[in-house]
């Protein structure tokens, strides 16, 4: 049986906001794998030209794996996020902060895409960091 830990007046509406960022999570997920095959399928969808002077360190096969790789790892920790056990707001943050930093790789392809997913990365990782035990449940 599960019940909540919390009582009804320890629960803050912030309980929305980390149901928020576990869709957030499963939605960057899904975008991860889809980023990920996209690069794996069309080799050069992802081309930068040496004018933006960006850097990456991986060529578009192994920087597509590690997207499709990350998407998949992000997608299950956050259908895992639901249950509000700890184990998952830990994984989720340190998935969320690993693709954080994946973005700032993709930043001079679609800077706009980047940003916003820096952004959700940021609420993620609020929500799960300040007021994530209060989705905790006891089993």
């Amino acid at each position: 049986m599960v019940t909540k830990k919390n009582s009804s007046d320890d629960v803050s509406g912030w309980v929305g906001w980390i149901y928020f960022a576990a869709f957030i999570m499963v939605f960057v997920g899904i975008f991860q794998m889809i980023m990920g095959l996209v690069a794996l399928v069309n080799k050069t969808f992802y081309v930068v030209h040496a004018q933006s002077q960006t850097l990456v360190a991986f060529d578009i096969t192994t920087w597509g794996w590690i997207h499709l790789l990350l998407g998949i790892l992000v997608l299950s920790t956050g259908i895992a996020l639901f249950s509000g056990s700890t184990w998952a707001r830990i994984v989720a943050i340190v998935l969320v902060a690993a693709n954080f930093i994946s973005q700032f790789a993709f930043i001079g392809v679609y800077p706009f895409w980047s940003i916003t997913m820096l952004i959700l990365d940021l609420v993620v990782i609020y929500a799960l960091t300040v007021h994530g035990g209060e989705a905790k449940v006891e089993e």
